[in-house]
């Protein structure tokens, strides 16, 4: 991709699904009642309790973000390129493997982020959100993929 090694390619298109993860939840903070900001929600997990002002939270947030979405882009990238998960890169493929990190946020960093397991302390219908924001994010990594290797 642009002359720049594969792994590169797999880090800047995990980067840009979180980016899009981000995208669809502005419009969610927009259009739905009290919608939890999960960029402060991170970015409390990683303050180590330690009462840090919410800007700053956020910025630490939005940052634990697109590293993890960087991470998991290059997760995929390397599962497709040795043929474990599948043997390449596409639209089908990437939503399915936001299922895994869907899955992560759900029982890891929500329970961290004192929103409980699938997110049921903040809402009944939080899980659905983000499956359907890591559904996107899943789309845009395939088919940035695709597209560019």
């Amino acid at each position: 991709m642009f002359g720049l090694p594969d792994f590169a390619g797999y880090l800047i298109a995990g980067a840009i699904g979180a980016y899009g993860i981000s995208v669809c939840r502005w419009f969610a903070e927009k259009y739905i009642k009290d919608f939890p900001d999960i960029p402060l929600l991170l970015g409390r997990i990683i303050d180590w309790g330690k009462p840090e002002p919410k800007k700053i939270a956020r910025v630490m947030g939005r940052a634990l973000h697109l590293g993890t979405g960087a991470l998991w882009g290059f997760i995929f990238g390397k599962l497709v390129e040795n043929g474990i998960f599948f043997s390449n890169f596409g639209l089908l493929e990437g939503i399915l493997f936001s299922i895994l990190p869907w899955v992560f946020f759900m029982v890891v960093l929500m329970p961290l982020a004192k929103g409980g397991i699938f997110g049921i302390k903040i809402g009944r219908f939080q899980w659905l959100i983000a499956l359907g924001m890591h559904i996107v994010f899943g789309s845009i990594l395939g088919l940035f993929l695709q597209a560019f290797l």
